[in-house]
């Protein structure tokens, strides 16, 4: 507590009323029962003041002693109100006069109360207005010390608004804090900024190096972006990997952009934990408003747009940013309809399936179809998966929507099994599908409830989900290999997978990129430097003991070339594209309807 330079009641008291109305009057015990409320007073830790008309004191407990270091005597015939700090006193009297003599007890109310060395206390009052009891003649109050109840929940409310790892602000107090800087914009006409920086590639950090060294990091990151924010900046950790940073008080946007621009370099600065360096980049979202249209923005708005930013940093290559735009308005007001959209969907049977073969290329054999997910939007009509993936992915709608796929597919292929057809099922797995714990046990019990055998479903990830991939989420996809699942990669050579890593992961088979299998010839012409890209990684998976399936296949000289390079498998638009489902013959060009072409008649 500060100390106080004001002069407290028992400094006092020549202050003291001299009216015959406001003088002392000692408690003198006339019978047994007065001498036992007396003593019963004298125990109480409360402190029971009572005060006039005239807010002279009249009668102060023993326990004021304790409470505040003044003798009963010294404060009987001061005022009040010196004891109370001078922020306190009107709400506290507001309070009484609203209260009739005679009345019941008001409720509790919280003020401070100067001790005899002028340091201040917090005291839960009671006030009863007894005015018109000639017994009392006065206002009763009953002072409980809540000092440190308060100081206790002061802290307990500072630790909910903040990171418990790093200590900076927390999603509660950013929200808190971007709520003020846009109303202190409104009147400044000044902008307003929020990066939202999400570390790059941060779950290799927590596989390759523990969680222990991933939180040190994190701390450190949190100290760096510290040091660069201004007095008025707050900087805060949402998620996992997740910074945001809210700038007030700037000219322009290009303010903001510099901001981000030093936040990348800092960022990027090398990391050393116990000898270990480490280099980490990261991708920045920047959304702003001005004073002159922050009346139509919102906190969560804003950070939305920002975060919306921050995905198209990651889409176009990462460890950069970007600012929202026009052209993210119209993204995110389309995302915010498909989101709408996407919730009822699965319940009125929207979603479909349709397979694309997979072929033997040398025997031109349908081996197994690859399940594509599909939407009848009830007013766009027939959207590819691509259309809407990602909204369904940052919505979470992913985890239920995957889960309907899986089973369908299961469905379906259990059909072509009794029908006596033994290819395989294969169906795309994505990230937060991955992510969400209980995928093992959502595969094993459609396995059991569709009784397809387990080796007729295979369940891929792309080359760069699977190598982001935490370890709980790769003894996720061991367990479901255990079950006779295969795994595999999708859009493999995309990437740059470490051999090494490659063996450590649960794989089965690799799916190679179409954008590889195109550049096996240019301009009707073989191109050598792409065929003998095709043949290492061919090599690769066949060395592991992998089976290895083109994707994206359109010619017959590719085919070929496929085929010369050593590849099992491929499927591409030369012998179907995706359509419902038909029993896939075992022909060079199985008969498969192509419901895009059924829809352009």
């Amino acid at each position: 507590m500060g100390r106080s330079t004001r002069r407290g009641p028992a400094s006092r008291l020549d202050d003291r009323a001299t009216s015959t109305e406001g003088a002392t009057t000692r408690f003198e015990p006339e019978h047994p029962g007065e001498s036992r409320d007396h003593a019963l007073l004298s125990s109480l830790r409360d402190i029971v003041l009572v005060r006039n008309a005239d807010g002279i004191l009249t009668y102060c407990s023993p326990s004021v002693s304790d409470a505040l270091g003044y003798q009963p005597v010294e404060l009987e015939g001061t005022r009040e109100r010196d004891l109370i700090h001078a922020g306190d006193v009107d709400a506290r009297d507001d309070l009484v006069s609203a209260s009739p003599p005679g009345g019941p007890p008001l409720p509790p109310i919280e003020v401070r109360m100067r001790d005899r060395e002028g340091d201040w206390h917090w005291f839960e009052n009671i006030e009863i207005n007894c005015l018109d009891d000639p017994d009392v003649n006065g206002i009763v109050t009953t002072a409980r010390d809540v000092t440190t109840r308060k100081a206790e929940s002061a802290a307990l409310l500072e630790r909910s608004l903040r990171d418990p790892l790093t200590g900076i602000p927390n999603r509660l107090a950013l929200m808190e804090r971007l709520d003020v800087a846009l109303s202190r914009a409104e009147r400044s006409q000044d902008v307003v900024a929020v990066l939202f920086c999400d570390l790059d590639d941060f779950k290799i950090v927590n596989d390759g190096y523990g969680h222990e060294f991933a939180d040190r990091v994190l701390v450190e990151i949190a100290r760096r972006l510290e040091r660069l924010q201004r007095k008025s900046d707050t900087v805060a950790r949402i998620g996992g990997d997740e910074f945001v940073v809210v700038c007030d008080g700037l000219h322009d946007v290009e303010e903001a952009t510099a901001i981000a621009s030093r936040i990348h370099a800092t960022i990027e600065q090398p990391i050393v934990v116990d000898g270990r360096q480490c280099l980490i980049t990261s991708s920045i979202g920047i959304a702003t408003v001005d004073g002159t249209s922050v009346e139509h923005a919102d906190s969560a708005t804003l950070l939305r747009n920002a975060d919306a930013a921050m995905y198209r940093a990651k889409r176009r290559g990462r460890a950069r940013w970007h600012r929202f735009d026009d052209v993210l308005v119209e993204e995110a007001s389309r995302r915010f309809e498909l989101e709408a959209d996407l919730t009822p969907a699965l319940e009125r049977g929207e979603f479909v399936l349709q397979y694309e073969p997979i072929h033997e290329l040398a025997r031109r054999t349908v081996v197994g179809v690859e399940a594509f997910l599909g939407w009848e939007h009830p007013s766009r009509g027939f959207l590819r998966a691509g259309q809407f993936l990602e909204t369904a992915e940052q919505t979470g709608l992913i985890v239920p929507i995957g889960a309907w796929a899986i089973r369908a597919a299961c469905i379906q292929a259990r059909r072509w099994q009794d029908a006596g057809w033994p290819g395989w099922m294969s169906v795309n797995l994505s990230a937060r599908e991955l992510a969400e714990p209980g995928l093992a046990e959502v595969v094993a019990a459609t396995l059991d409830e569709t009784g397809v055998a387990p080796d007729r479903l295979w369940l891929e990830l792309t080359e760069s989900v699977l190598m982001r991939a935490s370890c709980s989420a790769t003894s996720e996809l061991t367990t479901i290999q255990e079950l006779g699942v295969h795994i595999g990669v999708d859009a493999f050579g995309t990437g740059h997978t470490p051999l090494p890593r490659l063996q450590q992961l649960p794989t089965d088979f690799l799916k190679l990129d179409g954008a590889l299998v195109a550049n096996m010839t240019s301009d009707g012409e073989i191109h050598a430097p792409g065929c003998d890209m095709v043949a290492a990684l061919v090599q690769v998976g066949t060395t592991l003991g992998l089976s290895v399936i083109a994707v994206g296949i359109q010619t017959e000289v590719e085919t070929a070339l496929l085929i010369e390079c050593g590849c099992q498998y491929g499927q591409g638009e030369l012998r179907a594209r995706p359509g419902p489902a038909s029993r896939p013959e075992p022909v060079a060009n199985p008969a498969i309807v192509d419901l895009r072409d059924r829809r352009r008649t």
